[in-house]
This record gives C-alpha cells, sequence and structure tokens, in this order.
C-alpha cells in the first residue's frame, strides 16, 4: 500500500519536476506536479457541471449582455496581441528543423519566446469564463461534451507542453492557427451579444468550425510529418500532444454535421415537401 502511494505521488508529483524544462521551472502555475493543474481542471468540471447548475436551479438567467460583450472584447485584443509577437518573433525555417529544441537555449530570443509562450498558456484559462457565461444565462445547451472536453483538455495540453519545452514548432503552429480563430470566433460572440437583430450579419458562424477542421487537419499532418523526421522527441507526450489532433478533428466535424450538414438536409426536405404540398394538395390536407 505504502509503495503504492508512494508511486502514484511520485508520477503526480516529482516526475513532473524531474522532466521539466529548467527554463520554465519559475513560470506561475508550470513549477511543480501536476496537481496544480489538476485541481483546476477538475474545479472547472465541478463548477459548471455541479455548482453553478445547482445554484441557478430556481432562479432566473441572468443578463449578461454587458459582461459578456466586454469579456470578448477583451479577448479579441488578448489573442490579436498574441498572434501580432508570435509572428513577429517565429521564423518559418523553424518548422523545417525536425530536432528537437535546446532547453538550454538561454538567448534573449528564446527567453522572450518563453515568456510569450507563457502569456499564451495563461489565456487559455480565461476561456473558461464562456462555459460559466452559459451556465449563468442557463444556456445548457451549448454546454456540450465536446465544449467541455475542450476547455479541459487544452489547458493540461499547454500546461505539460509548457513544462516539457514551449519552443517546439509544432506549438507554434497550432497557437498561431489558434489565436486567429479565436480572434475570429470572439468577433462573433461580441456581435451575437448585441441580439437577434444582429443574426443576418453571422451568417458565417459555420465557417469558425470550418477553420477549426483546418487547423487541426494541418497540425495533425504536420504532426505526422514530424513524427517520421524528428530527432530527440520525448514519444510518449508527443504522441499524446499530436494525437489530440485527429480526436479534435472528429468530434469538430461530428459537431459541424449535425449544427450545418443534418440541418440544410431536413431544409431541403421541408422544401420540398412545401412544394410537393403546394403542386398536389392546392393547399389542402395531404399529398
Amino acid at each position: 500500500m505504502t509503495h503504492m502511494l508512494e508511486t502514484i505521488w511520485y508520477y503526480c508529483h516529482q516526475y513532473w519536476i524531474d522532466i521539466q524544462d529548467p527554463r520554465t521551472a519559475d513560470y506561475a502555475m508550470i513549477g511543480g506536479g501536476a496537481w496544480k493543474i489538476a485541481i483546476v481542471v477538475f474545479g472547472y468540471w465541478l463548477l459548471v457541471k455541479k455548482i453553478l447548475p445547482n445554484y441557478m436551479h430556481n432562479r432566473q438567467p441572468y443578463d449578461l449582455k454587458t459582461v459578456i460583450l466586454i469579456y470578448n472584447l477583451m479577448m479579441i485584443l488578448t489573442n490579436a496581441a498574441f498572434f501580432f509577437f508570435l509572428i513577429k518573433y517565429v521564423e518559418i525555417q523553424w518548422f523545417f528543423d525536425f530536432k528537437y529544441p535546446d532547453r538550454n537555449d538561454r538567448s534573449p530570443l528564446a527567453m522572450e519566446m518563453l515568456w510569450l509562450s507563457w502569456f499564451g498558456y495563461i489565456s487559455r484559462f480565461f476561456d473558461m469564463f464562456d462555459t460559466i457565461f452559459f451556465v449563468l444565462r442557463k444556456k445548457y445547451n451549448q454546454i456540450t461534451f465536446l465544449h467541455v472536453y475542450h476547455h479541459m483538455i487544452v489547458p493540461f495540453l499547454g500546461w505539460f507542453s509548457f513544462k516539457l519545452n514551449p519552443l517546439i514548432p509544432i506549438i507554434m503552429l497550432f497557437a498561431a492557427f489558434n489565436t486567429v480563430i479565436h480572434v475570429i470566433m470572439y468577433s462573433y460572440y461580441a456581435l451575437a451579444s448585441f441580439g437577434p437583430e444582429m443574426q443576418k450579419y453571422l451568417w458565417w458562424k459555420k465557417y469558425i468550425t470550418q477553420l477549426q477542421l483546418l487547423q487541426f487537419m494541418v497540425c495533425g499532418l504536420y504532426g505526422i510529418l514530424l513524427y517520421f523526421q524528428q530527432t530527440g522527441y520525448p514519444m510518449i507526450w508527443f504522441i499524446v500532444a499530436v494525437g489530440q489532433n485527429p480526436i479534435f478533428f472528429y468530434m469538430f466535424y461530428d459537431f459541424y454535421r449535425q449544427a450545418y450538414q443534418d440541418k440544410s438536409k431536413k431544409l431541403d426536405k421541408n422544401d420540398k415537401f412545401k412544394s410537393t404540398y403546394i403542386m398536389n394538395g392546392n393547399g389542402k390536407k395531404g399529398l
């Protein structure tokens, strides 16, 4: 029993210290064991699936229009700033260097990139607030498995990626894609917060999901190339991280199919039914 507890503690704490990138040990929410990120992720799940739904059970939905607008504007600016500095520092040739980046590189560029990566990592925690807003507004239909899984797994992936080596090119590729998509996505949410009168200007919603699918496809294909060309990568964590791309692609495609393709088919069937009904029934019941 004692040995089992020691093993559990090792993999929850000491293991992560042993494999830590020495340059990132002092960053907030990075140093130490996995229990820190585990508490945050589990706390998020507990809050949005148990605590807040119970709190809202006998209450009316909150009107958070102003709060949500401010939140969305802040997220637009945050992601735009991150992308601006990312393209300022990242060089294209990095993506063709398949050697595991040196964890002893403390050049000014590397240290600035570490800080930028940490900033991007921390910003992912603020994404969790959109679920809180859904609960407080009683928009439970938007809190899908995909939504919750995405907000739980991304902070963990960001945590261990930053902990092992945040300057891996595929992380930069994913971050570039992700921040652009977040700027577009939060712009959509900001406009949608003005109410139903804005819906006619928000016809481009489905293209956000298409961009997300493209993101997972490109990063997944790059990950396959990197798998066969790499030297020095810790393969267990490489597979865990890159392996999320096909998982996310499947879940986002399933969402896209249900939200847009299936709905489009139903509308086509309804149009055909109405056309047949009018032509054959002359407005009378039956065909």
